[in-house]
């Protein structure tokens, strides 16, 4: 119902190739998707805990710019979704911490696996016409870091959430492969901000064929 809305919007404004953007759409859909999640629940509600939590952060920043544009009804509908958003994290997060009392071990290695394949979004296969598999997506979180609408800050701040809201640093009951990887997620946040420190803001402004003009 999000994207059904969004597309509408889309739409309505005439500012849109909703035909560019439809062949964009029927390639995501043939194309699938890939979140290394596997069939395993545990790695599957870390990782919609992590994911809820990056499109609350995305929709909040797009609806505090749209305001500022002076467009207060795009604004609203992502202020909105962006709460459904967070609706959903705060279930699955408390799916993931019921499980860390339950089955500490497997969770905390499920934990760690995911952060070494490191979160993807469900659309990271986007592309356009004529561009190669993925391409478009990396043009558009190039443009989501640019603008500040989700930046590598960001994914720093949620792993940190998760690891403050699941108690990870007071988890018991772990083996040794348990402990090793409640030390790589310990040590993970600090590495990932030398990293983001290093990285250069992107400055190609890329033409997206979905946009009139």
């Amino acid at each position: 119902r999000h994207g059904d809305l969004l597309n509408k919007y889309l739409y309505l404004t005439g500012r849109v190739d909703m035909r560019a953007m439809e062949v964009s759409t029927q390639y995501l859909i043939a194309d699938g998707f890939d979140i290394g999640t596997g069939h395993d629940p545990y790695r599957n509600f870390i990782y919609t805990s992590f994911q809820e939590l990056a499109t609350n952060v995305s929709h909040r920043r797009v609806a505090s710019q749209a305001k500022k544009a002076g467009d207060t009804l795009l604004s609203k509908m992502c202020g909105v979704i962006a709460g459904d958003e967070a609706r959903h994290a705060k279930a699955y997060k408390y799916f993931i911490e019921r499980t860390f009392e339950v089955d500490a071990n497997e969770a905390m290695l499920a934990f760690e696996d995911m952060m070494r394949k490191k979160i993807v979004m469900p659309a990271h296969f986007l592309r356009e016409v004529g561009l190669k598999i993925g391409q478009t997506f990396g043009h558009f979180t190039d443009a989501a870091q640019r603008l500040g609408i989700y930046t590598a800050i960001d994914y720093v701040d949620i792993l940190k959430e998760l690891i403050t809201d699941w108690h990870i640093a007071s988890v018991t009951d772990l083996k040794e492969d348990g402990e090793k990887a409640r030390d790589y997620i310990m040590a993970l946040p600090d590495r990932l901000l030398r990293v983001a420190d290093r990285m250069k803001n992107p400055m190609l402004e890329y033409k997206f064929s979905w946009i009139n003009g």
